[in-house]
């Protein structure tokens, strides 16, 4: 008969032991740590796409993302521009704090930005706040962009990891092909952050009004290369960890012609030292012109003219030194110009900028993918700064100071 035998540990042997078994109890979770798939994330900016175009015509991607994924609306920032509200989306700050107040405006310094204007589309000294792609560089992951405004210039002495610099004559499927490039390289060069632009349905929008059956076709076109752009994500090894998000910076109405507000019958202009116009016009009189300016604008039909201190705080615009001493705020569908007597007036057919309480200024926002619920649908509209927040939390990204609603972003999550 055996007799059980037992074995007393030395004091060495017995650290040993306490050792191993320490690191074998450790090591489960940490190899499902790292072994936890890498997350990604593409945000699509349609410009120009408002809420509803969806229901004009036929757009099968757009009604598979909403049965598979999450769709809603974006409200954008005042005002309800491209440069402001791209911009705001990558910071989460209102244009009000992140310094691109307009497509065109004069800083304190007396410096003048205007979309299309290379050389201050490039300066970093023009772009406040942290966009996400340095948010990106600072949790150490890698980024890319494909036109997004601000990305062209060296924020904070960087840009995205991978990017373009602006080139509308980029065929649009050549900009999915790219992304879907930079999706398939190699793990450590691989983006985990990705955003791109497409100029439609802006464009045709702007040229034949919101209800044009240009407009349509262009709908359609931007639906068709969604569906596009997901068939290529699906054949990627990745595709199961990749949220596609879906925005738009602002809407679009149909001005009514009929109602044209031209600032130059009720100013002088030797009184003023720049102008800028449109459905949300901010204007930079001279010293001692101000209030007769405000008087001249208060009782014009169709307007609303403000001192910049005193907009409405709902808005959250009004105190930043590069915004114009007084701001004309355009009833819906109201062009407004400022063109000297005698020189031909030049319009498009519709436009935005107007404020962002109007439904019509309301834009696209659709998000699917691993993060997001199947079938959910937002009823009400959301602002469009909760963009920066979601993506970091999304990416374990640690944001920088932002005004948007981190609370609601979290709430766009799948449980």
């Amino acid at each position: 008969m055996k007799t059980k035998q037992t074995y007393a540990l030395l004091p060495r042997q017995s650290h040993l032991f306490g050792l191993i078994l320490l690191i074998s109890l450790l090591l489960p979770s940490c190899v499902s740590q790292s072994s936890a798939p890498e997350r990604y994330v593409v945000v699509l900016s349609l410009d120009g796409f408002r809420w509803d175009y969806q229901n004009r015509t036929e757009t099968p991607a757009f009604d598979e993302i909403d049965r598979e994924g999450l769709s809603g609306r974006f409200r954008p920032c005042y005002p309800s521009l491209t440069f402001p509200n791209h911009y705001a989306m990558a910071t989460g700050l209102h244009p009000n704090n992140h310094g691109i107040v307009g497509n065109e405006f004069w800083d304190e310094e007396g410096r003048h930005y205007r979309i299309g204007k290379r050389e201050a589309v490039e300066d970093p000294t023009f772009y406040l706040g942290e966009p996400l792609w340095n948010t990106a560089r600072r949790a150490g992951l890698r980024s890319a962009s494909f036109f997004w405004v601000g990305s062209e210039s060296p924020i904070g002495g960087h840009h995205p990891d991978l990017w373009k610099k602006y080139d509308s004559s980029v065929p649009y499927t050549q900009r999915a092909d790219s992304v879907i490039s930079w999706l398939s390289l190699p793990k450590e060069e691989r983006p985990q952050l990705i955003m791109w632009y497409l100029e439609e349905p802006d464009h045709t929008g702007h040229e034949y009004g919101t209800e044009a059956e240009e407009t349509r076709q262009m709908i359609s076109q931007m639906d068709s290369l969604v569906g596009y752009f997901r068939s290529r994500l699906a054949e990627l090894p990745i595709a199961s960890q990749v949220d596609f998000i879906i925005v738009s910076d602002h809407g679009m109405m149909t001005y009514d012609m009929s109602r044209l507000v031209n600032l130059a019958h009720y100013l002088n202009l030797d009184s003023i030292e720049h102008v800028s116009t449109g459905p949300f016009s901010h204007i930079y009189p001279k010293e001692g012109y101000a209030e007769t300016a405000y008087q001249r604008l208060q009782n014009v039909l169709g307007i609303k003219v403000y001192r910049k201190g005193e907009m409405p705080e709902r808005l959250h615009f009004g105190t930043s030194p590069r915004i114009g001493e007084l701001v004309v705020m355009a009833e819906l569908g109201v062009p407004v110009t400022c063109t000297p007597e005698g020189k031909p007036i030049k319009l498009l057919a519709a436009g935005h900028g107007n404020d962002n309480a109007h439904p019509e200024m309301h834009a696209l926002f659709k998000a699917v993918g691993p993060s997001f619920e199947a079938g959910r649908r937002l009823e009400e509209p959301i602002p469009n700064i909760t963009l920066y927040p979601l993506v970091c939390k999304i990416l374990g990204m640690k944001p920088a100071p932002h005004d948007a609603d981190e609370a609601l972003a979290e709430s766009l999550i799948k449980r």
